[in-house]
């Protein structure tokens, strides 16, 4: 991906807000800006009004001397590349920012000893950064897009390959790992997240991890998963019923679900404010007694982080704009019983959304 224009735009808010030099140490904001997916690294950028030649210096060490060359080449960043040790990346950066009277640093990524050794370097006071690369990466281009609906193809073609093994009834553990293997045959990076198999009882617990538990005739079975695909996470739900009749109370607690979610992303569509959508599920789920039931957000974000920007709940702020790329995951849960949760993925565009996962939501496995 070219990310020039990336680099652009967080240089004019550095503008904005005053600030000569931002220190990125966060290497997933170094990607998106760079397209750099070493494991070590910093990143300089100065403002318009303190570098206007320079964009910006990337530090890293002699594993990626090679590696950084090509994939800065390749993403048409206008970056200059430090390749040592800690010390000479720390005297390189010093140089670069020369003269700045204000230097920002992301506070979220780095550590005490890291902000001390910055300090002392630059022989300076450096302030948590003002600027949030993070609201830049919120508003998804083209690209992007492109690489989570990738991402939420495979994930669904996954999904349905290995969907009917689930009827010589696995382990919890076992689905998993053929979930995530599949994925990868079919060309993902990796799984976005540990994918989530819970049946039974275990799926009135929201965040369960696979167990060895055997999923047996008559159990729900609630399935996270997602697929990463060029560093772009999917992130899907489906709860599905391992039998050939649904029990009254799955079908009670499945359908209430299912129209929640439908509710929430009906709402999720250009200039709907982010809590719109959670009040609508909620809402939903209060027609029936089963709010109380619901108890957790109603989503997020997703980009190189299966949770970003924005964030779905009933106190957000958020605008939904073109580029926005979010969840909607409403759930039920009864302890010790079980749990349904249905999650999508939708991407805002400039005509409403467009929903990127696919695979049919029916609870019958076919």
């Amino acid at each position: 991906m070219k990310t020039d224009h990336r680099i652009t735009e967080l240089r004019k808010l550095l503008d904005e807000s005053n600030i000569d030099v931002l220190i990125i140490t966060n290497l997933l904001n170094i990607r998106y800006l760079t397209g750099f997916t070493g494991s070590a690294a910093t990143l300089l950028i100065g403002s318009p009004s303190f570098s206007k030649n320079d964009y910006g210096l990337l530090c890293t060490d002699s594993r990626y001397s090679e590696q950084s060359h090509v994939q800065i080449a390749e993403s048409n960043a206008q970056i200059e590349i430090s390749i040592g040790n800690l010390a000479t990346q720390l005297d390189k950066s010093k140089l670069f920012a020369k003269g700045a009277l204000e230097i920002g640093i992301e506070a979220d990524s780095t550590t005490i000893a890291s902000f001390n050794a910055w300090t002392q370097a630059m022989e300076r006071t450096i302030a948590p950064s003002k600027v949030k690369v993070e609201s830049l990466r919120q508003f998804k281009d083209e690209e992007e897009i492109d690489a989570i609906r990738r991402a939420s193809h495979i994930a669904d073609e996954a999904l349905a390959d290995v969907l009917p093994k689930l009827k010589g009834e696995p382990t919890e553990i076992q689905f998993a790992a053929e979930l995530e293997f599949r994925m990868r045959m079919l060309g993902a990076e990796g799984p976005s997240f540990e994918t989530i198999v819970a049946s039974g009882p275990h799926s009135a617990m929201p965040h369960a991890r696979p167990t060895d538990r055997k999923i047996t005739e008559g159990d729900p079975v609630v399935i996270d998963f997602g697929a990463v695909w060029e560093g772009y996470h999917s992130d899907c739900t489906r709860t599905y019923f391992l039998g050939d009749t649904l029990s009254r109370e799955f079908q009670r607690i499945y359908r209430a679900v299912e129209a929640a979610q439908q509710a929430g992303v009906e709402k999720a569509v250009l200039g709907t404010g982010a809590s719109a959508i959670d009040s609508a599920c909620r809402d939903t789920l209060a027609a029936v007694n089963l709010e109380e039931f619901f108890t957790h957000s109603t989503g997020h974000g997703v980009g190189l982080e299966v949770h970003e920007l924005p964030w779905i709940h009933k106190d957000s702020q958020s605008i939904l704009a073109v580029g926005d790329i979010l969840t909607v995951e409403p759930g039920v849960y009864l302890a010790g019983q079980m749990g349904v949760r249905i999650e999508d993925t939708i991407a805002i565009t400039k005509t409403g959304s467009e929903c990127l996962t696919e695979i049919p939501k029916s609870p019958i496995i076919s």
